[in-house]
């Protein structure tokens, strides 16, 4: 099989090794160079894997072996690196979330697509057995039309957490913190399975670390069917949670930190509260239970479902447009929590830029 020659961005970073090994598993790519800031750790780095040493951005761009950039730098860097990398005529996975602003985010899709190179986000969650599970039940109608959803994406970081890079927590070098960086890929898997709300009325909290950003986010999110959806964030939660619940009129699906299930409703929801008898009677419901096989590395099948992308010259399961989604989102609940009003979805580019110059003025939360 042809492959495609990968370079990364940022190697030596948190999550470099998790692309590295991905990588390895693949019959699609092969990986022909690494770059990061720091040489020194870079050069060990590239002499382990025994592949080349860029030192600069320019020197990967300008080598013919490399068809693709996988982008794993701190986001606020994304934008520079990815509109360089399409102008040299490479194809680009960008990890999440893809920029710090719609704005961005627009900038680059449309880049994309200028130079009609592949593009992709790597929101790696929804390559989970799980994810893929959720997404089949419910594209198959298994419980029918939707009116009530939640999402809980309840983390724990320390504070050492933050002080240790000096981007991590700040308006100016992160642009976000618990929903941008932390619950983003929680609001992804959210809005691939029930879509982008109409509007939403969100709150934001600076409520445990020494930060600028939000350690806490609630919000309300309403859809033009008329269904209602809560969803959190946070990283002051102990003990940590993850839990997503969806409820149609045939029944629910449950992800409890990655537990799935399926209730079945044995007569549909309507069906039942127009026509039992009694005041405090419930519908009869089978409970599903899946065990399924968990996936130890899901960077390596989103770098795959990317490479064949190319090879195959189609659009790669999640596109620019499409990982752009909960950035939206994100952009929404922070416009509204910091204005005190419901925002309506797309979000206004001019006032989220001017919000994110005011917070980056501030340094806090208004």
């Amino acid at each position: 099989m042809e492959q495609i020659g990968l370079a990364i961005i940022g190697s030596t970073g948190a999550i470099g090794d998790r692309h590295i090994e991905a990588i390895k598993q693949l019959t699609t790519c092969s990986l022909v160079g690494v770059n990061a800031r720091k040489q020194a750790p870079l050069e060990k780095q590239a002499a382990r894997l025994r592949v080349k040493a860029y030192f600069t951005l320019p020197d990967v761009l300008n080598d013919p072996d490399v068809d693709a950039i996988v982008i794993a730098t701190p986001h606020p860097s994304h934008k520079e690196i990815a509109l360089e990398s399409f102008k040299a005529g490479k194809h680009v996975l960008v990890e999440k979330p893809i920029g710090v602003t719609p704005s961005e985010a627009d900038v680059i899709v449309s880049a994309a697509r200028k130079y009609n190179l592949k593009l992709s986000v790597l929101f790696n969650n929804r390559f989970r057995s799980e994810s893929l599970k959720m997404k089949g039940l419910m594209d198959s109608g298994a419980i029918g039309e939707i009116y009530r959803a939640t999402v809980c994406s309840g983390m724990f970081r320390t504070q050492d957490y933050y002080n240790q890079l000096p981007w991590r927590g700040t308006w100016g070098l992160e642009g976000g913190g618990a929903l941008l960086n932390q619950g983003i890929h929680a609001i992804d898997l959210f809005v691939s399975l029930v879509g982008l709300p109409d509007s939403v009325f969100g709150q934001m909290r600076t409520l445990k670390h020494d930060i600028e950003v939000e350690d806490y986010a609630s919000a309300l999110l309403e859809y033009s069917d008329g269904f209602l959806a809560t969803l959190n964030c946070d990283t002051v939660q102990a003990p940590p949670r993850q839990r997503m619940e969806i409820y149609g009129e045939r029944g629910a699906i449950i992800a409890d930190d990655w537990n799935i299930s399926l209730h079945h409703l044995e007569t549909p929801l309507q069906e039942f509260m127009n026509n039992a008898q009694g005041m405090f009677v419930s519908p009869k419901t089978t409970e599903e239970k899946f065990v399924l096989e968990e996936i130890e590395n899901t960077h390596a099948p989103a770098i795959d479902d990317f490479c064949r992308a190319i090879l195959e010259n189609r659009d790669p399961m999640i596109t620019g447009e499409e990982g752009s989604k909960a950035q939206e989102l994100v952009a929404a609940i922070t416009l509204s929590s910091c204005t005190g009003e419901r925002v309506s979805l797309p979000v206004n580019r001019d006032d989220y830029d001017d919000l994110m110059d005011d917070l980056m003025k501030s340094g806090k939360l208004p």
